[in-house]
C-alpha cells in the first residue's frame, strides 16, 4: 500500500490535473496577451505602422525557435511522463529515479547543440525571408531553448507521477517574467532611441545613412529587448522547477525503492526512452519545421506579390493597405507590406491560440491518465478517460471557434488599434473554423500515445503539413485571397488529423466513446452559442459602445451555450462532482432535472 502522498499525486483524476494547469494556462494566456497586446500598443506608438512590423519581427524570430526548440525538447518530456507513468503503474519504482537520471545529460547536451544550431542558422534564414532586422531578436531568443530543455526534464518528471502543480507553477513564473520585465524593457529602448535620434541623429552611438534604416534598426532593437524577457523567464523557470524538485524528490517512500524489482540498467533505460521519444519528437518536429516551411513561402509568396502585383494587392484593401506602411518614401520597395500582413496574420493567431494553449493541457493531462488505464488493462476506465478528454475538448473548442467566426472584427478591434484589426479580422475568422480540429488534434494525439501508438501522430502530421504547405501556397498565391489564404491550409490538414486519428485511437484501444453525449452535444450548443453571438452583438452594437458590445456578445453567448448544454442534459453526477461546489450543483441541477 503507497504512502499518502504518493496516492494524491499518482491518482490525480484527468479532470482534477486538467483543472490545475487550465488555472494556470489561462494566467499564462492572459499574460501572454497582454505583453503581445502591450508590445504592438508600444510599436504604434511612434507610427501605425510599427505595430504591424514589430510583430512581423516579433513572428520572425519565433519561426528558427520553435523547431529548434522542438527538436530538443519535444520527445523526451512526453517520454519521461509516459514511462514514468508506466512504471508507478506497474510498481516498478526504481525505474522511476533511473529515468530521471539518464534523462539529465541528454538534455543539457541537446540544449547547448541547440542553442548553437539557432545561433548559426538566424543569419542564414534572415536572407531567406528577406528580413534583416529579425536577426536582433533571434540572438535574443537562443538562450531559452537551453534553459526550455532543462525544464523539460522536471516537468516530464512530475507529469508522469501526474502532479501538475510543479509545471503550472513554472510556467506563471515564465509569463510573469516576461510581461514584466519585457514590456518596461521594450519601451524604454524604443523611447530612449527615440529622444537620442532627434537630439543627435545617432541611437546608441550608431549613425545611420537614412531615417528609414534608423528607425527599423531601433524597432529591432526594441523588439529584441522584450525577447530578451522571454530568455530570462525560462531561466527563472529552471530555478523555480529545481526548488521544487529538492523539496519533493522524496515523495516516493523509500521502502517502495527497497521492495521494488531492479531498475532497468542505464542503457536499457536510455534505449526504451529514445524508443518511446524518436517517434514523438519527429512528430512536432515535423510540424514545426513544416510552419516555418509555411511561414517562408507566404512570406515570399506575399513579397512577390507585393513586387509583381502591387496594385491588385492594394486594391483588394482599398488603398488603406498602403497608407499604413509608409515607412519608404518611395513606395517602391515591397519588403513592408509583407511584413505588415505576417504582423496582421500572427495578431489573429494570438487569439487562437488562447484555445490551442488550453487544449495542450488536456493533452499533458490525458496521457498519464490514459497510458495508466491502457496498461492496466482496464477498458472500463479508459473509456471513461477518452470520453472525459474528448467531451471537455470540444465543449471548449466548438463555441470558442464559432464565436471566432462570427465575432472576428469586433474580437479583433476590441484587441487592437488601427487597420491592422481589419486585415486581422478576415484572418482571423478562417482561423475560427481552423482552430476547432488543430486544438482537438492535440488530445487525440496524446491519447495515441497513451495507448501505444507512439508512431501514429507522427504518420498523421506528416501527411496533414504536406497538405497545409501546399494549400497555403495555393491560396496565398491567389491576389483576392492572400493573407486570408494561411488559415485555410490549417482547416483541412488538421480535420484529417482529427478524423484518421480518432479512427486509429478506437481500434487499438478496443472501445467506441459515446460521440453523441461527448461531441455532438456541444456541436448543437456552441451553433446556439455563435448565433446569440452574433445577434446579440448586432442589437448591441447600436446603443452601446463597440468594446462594450462586443463583451457584452460573449457574455450573452457564454450564457446561452450554458444553459443549452444542460437542457441537453450533457453532464453526469460524477462530472459536475470535480466543479468546485460540484456536490452543491448536482443537488440543484438534480432537482431541476437537468442531469444524465
Amino acid at each position: 500500500m503507497q504512502n499518502n502522498n504518493v496516492k494524491k499525486s499518482s491518482s490525480q483524476t484527468f479532470l482534477k490535473g486538467a483543472a490545475v494547469l487550465s488555472i494556470s494556462m489561462a494566467i499564462v494566456s492572459l499574460c501572454g496577451m497582454v505583453y503581445k497586446l502591450m508590445l504592438t500598443r508600444i510599436y504604434a506608438m511612434f507610427g501605425d505602422q510599427y505595430a504591424g512590423i514589430g510583430t512581423g519581427l516579433f513572428t520572425n524570430a519565433y519561426e528558427v525557435y520553435i523547431p529548434l526548440f522542438t527538436l530538443a525538447t519535444a520527445g523526451f518530456p512526453i517520454a519521461v511522463s509516459r514511462l514514468i507513468s508506466e512504471s508507478i503503474a506497474k510498481e516498478r519504482y526504481k525505474d522511476v529515479r533511473q529515468i530521471y537520471k539518464v534523462s539529465i545529460p541528454f538534455f543539457v547536451i541537446m540544449g547547448l547543440v541547440c542553442f548553437s544550431l539557432m545561433i548559426g542558422i538566424s543569419f542564414v534564414y534572415v536572407d531567406i525571408i528577406k528580413s534583416p532586422y529579425s536577426i536582433y531578436a533571434m540572438m535574443m531568443l537562443a538562450p531559452s531553448i537551453f534553459f526550455g530543455c532543462i525544464v523539460s526534464i522536471y516537468r516530464g518528471y512530475f507529469e508522469g507521477q501526474r502532479n501538475m502543480v510543479p509545471t503550472a507553477i513554472s510556467e506563471i513564473v515564465e509569463a510573469a517574467v516576461k510581461m514584466a520585465v519585457g514590456l518596461p524593457l521594450s519601451y524604454l529602448v524604443m523611447k530612449v532611441g527615440m529622444n537620442q535620434y532627434k537630439a543627435s541623429g545617432s541611437i546608441f552611438g550608431m549613425t545611420f545613412a537614412s531615417e528609414n534604416e534608423a528607425l527599423n534598426t531601433l524597432l529591432a532593437f526594441s523588439v529584441a529587448s522584450a525577447v530578451f524577457a522571454i530568455s530570462f523567464g525560462g531561466f527563472l523557470s529552471f530555478v523555480t522547477l529545481r526548488i521544487i524538485y529538492k523539496r519533493n524528490k522524496n515523495a516516493i517512500p523509500q521502502e517502495y525503492f527497497e521492495n521494488s524489482v531492479d531498475a532497468m540498467s542505464r542503457r536499457e533505460t536510455f534505449n526504451k526512452l529514445l524508443r518511446t521519444a524518436i517517434p514523438i519528437g519527429l512528430a512536432a518536429i515535423v510540424m514545426s519545421i513544416s510552419s516555418s516551411i509555411d511561414t517562408i513561402v507566404i512570406q515570399n509568396v506575399l513579397y512577390n506579390m507585393a513586387q509583381n502585383n502591387r496594385e491588385a494587392l492594394l486594391n483588394h484593401y482599398d488603398g488603406n493597405l498602403d497608407s499604413h506602411i509608409p515607412l519608404n518614401p518611395t513606395k517602391s520597395n515591397p519588403i513592408t507590406i509583407h511584413t505588415y500582413l505576417l504582423g496582421a496574420y500572427s495578431c489573429a493567431l494570438t487569439i487562437m491560440q488562447l484555445v490551442t494553449h488550453v487544449t495542450q493541457v488536456f493533452g499533458t493531462s490525458a496521457m498519464p491518465s490514459v497510458t495508466d488505464a491502457y496498461t492496466k488493462g482496464d477498458k472500463r476506465e479508459l473509456k471513461k478517460s477518452i470520453e472525459t478528454v474528448m467531451k471537455l475538448t470540444v465543449m471548449f473548442t466548438m463555441p470558442a471557434g464559432i464565436g471566432m467566426f462570427v465575432l472576428s472584427y469586433p474580437i479583433m478591434s476590441l484587441l487592437y488599434d488601427g487597420y491592422i484589426a481589419v486585415v486581422g479580422a478576415q484572418v482571423l475568422k478562417v482561423m475560427g473554423l481552423a482552430v476547432i480540429f488543430i486544438a482537438t488534434s492535440t488530445p487525440i494525439c496524446s491519447m495515441l500515445q497513451g495507448v501505444g501508438r507512439i508512431d501514429m501522430p507522427l504518420k498523421l502530421y506528416s501527411f496533414a503539413m504536406v497538405l497545409k504547405v501546399a494549400l497555403n501556397y495555393a491560396f496565398v498565391s491567389i491576389v483576392s485571397i492572400n493573407i486570408k489564404g494561411a488559415a485555410v491550409g490549417s482547416l483541412v490538414a488538421y480535420l484529417f488529423v482529427c478524423v484518421v486519428g480518432m479512427y486509429f485511437l478506437i481500434k487499438q484501444a478496443g472501445v467506441v466513446p459515446d460521440f453523441y453525449h461527448t461531441c455532438l452535444k456541444p456541436l448543437f450548443g456552441s451553433i446556439i452559442c455563435g448565433a446569440a453571438a452574433y445577434v446579440s452583438y448586432g442589437l448591441l452594437e447600436k446603443v452601446v459602445p463597440g468594446t462594450l458590445a462586443t463583451l457584452l456578445a460573449i457574455v450573452v453567448a457564454a450564457v446561452f451555450y450554458a444553459v443549452a448544454l444542460l437542457l441537453m442534459h450533457t453532464f453526469t453526477e460524477n462530472e459536475i462532482k470535480m466543479l468546485p461546489k460540484g456536490n452543491n450543483l448536482v443537488t440543484i441541477l438534480a432537482k431541476l432535472h437537468l442531469l444524465r
